[in-house]
C-alpha cells in the first residue's frame, strides 16, 4: 500500500511539472504583455523564461527590446550580448546591441556592433533614423555606415546634414555597396584627417589624401 501511495504522489508531482509553461510559452506571454504596454509584467515573464532556459532566444531578444523601450541600455546590452553569442550572424541582433551601446554612450562598441550588422546584411535605414543613435551620430564613421545602409535600401542620402559630413564635402557616395566590394567616395573640399581615413574597412576614400 505504501508503495502504491508513493507511486501516486510521484505521478502527481510529475504531472504538475509537465503542466508548467515552457520558456517559449512564458516568452510568448511576455510579448503579449509588452504589446499591451504592460512592460513590467513582460520583463517579469522574460526573467522567468530565462531562469527556466537561460539560452532562450525569444526571451533574450524580446527582453532586450523591452529594455530598449525603457531606455535601460545596460540591461538591453546584456540581453543582446547573450543573444549574439548564440546567433553571431544575426544582423538584427547586432543592430539592437548597437542601439543599447549607444544609449550607454559606449561609442566604439556601438559603432563596432552597427558595422557588424551592416556586414551581415542590415538594410533598414528607417530603423537607423529612429534607433536612438544620438550619442554617436556626430561621428563620421556613423555617417559612413548610415550612407551604406541608405544605398542598400535604395534611397538617397544627404551626408551634409550630419556633423561628420566633412569627409564627403556634401558629395553623395557613387556606388552601392555589395558584399565583397568597396565604396569609393569622391571628396571635395576638406581633406580627410588621418584619424578618419581607413576607419571603416569597407569604405575607401579616394581623392582626399590625409593632411
Amino acid at each position: 500500500m505504501k508503495r502504491i501511495l508513493a507511486g501516486l504522489v510521484l505521478l502527481l508531482v510529475l504531472g504538475g511539472c509537465a503542466g508548467w509553461d515552457s520558456a517559449d510559452d512564458l516568452a510568448s506571454q511576455a510579448i503579449a504583455e509588452a504589446k499591451a504596454n504592460r512592460i513590467d509584467a513582460a520583463l517579469s515573464l522574460f526573467d522567468q523564461a530565462l531562469r527556466r532556459e537561460p539560452e532562450n532566444l525569444k526571451a533574450l531578444y524580446n527582453g532586450g527590446l523591452a529594455f530598449l523601450y525603457l531606455r535601460r541600455g545596460g540591461e538591453a546590452a546584456q540581453r543582446f550580448q547573450a543573444f549574439v553569442e548564440l546567433r553571431p550572424n544575426d544582423a538584427l541582433g547586432h543592430f539592437n546591441l548597437a542601439r543599447a551601446y549607444a544609449l550607454e554612450q559606449r561609442r566604439e562598441e556601438a559603432l563596432a556592433a552597427l558595422k557588424r550588422a551592416v556586414e551581415l546584411g542590415f538594410d533598414r535605414h528607417a530603423e537607423i533614423l529612429g534607433g536612438g543613435f544620438e550619442s554617436i551620430e556626430d561621428d563620421v564613421r556613423f555617417t559612413q555606415i548610415e550612407a551604406l545602409v541608405a544605398q542598400r535600401s535604395g534611397i538617397g542620402f544627404d551626408a551634409s546634414r550630419r556633423n561628420g559630413a566633412g569627409a564627403y564635402g556634401g558629395e553623395p557616395l557613387r556606388a552601392a555597396r555589395l558584399p565583397g566590394q568597396r565604396i569609393n567616395a569622391q571628396c571635395k573640399g576638406p581633406k580627410v584627417p588621418p584619424a578618419i581615413a581607413g576607419n571603416l574597412s569597407d569604405v575607401e576614400v579616394n581623392g582626399c589624401p590625409p593632411e
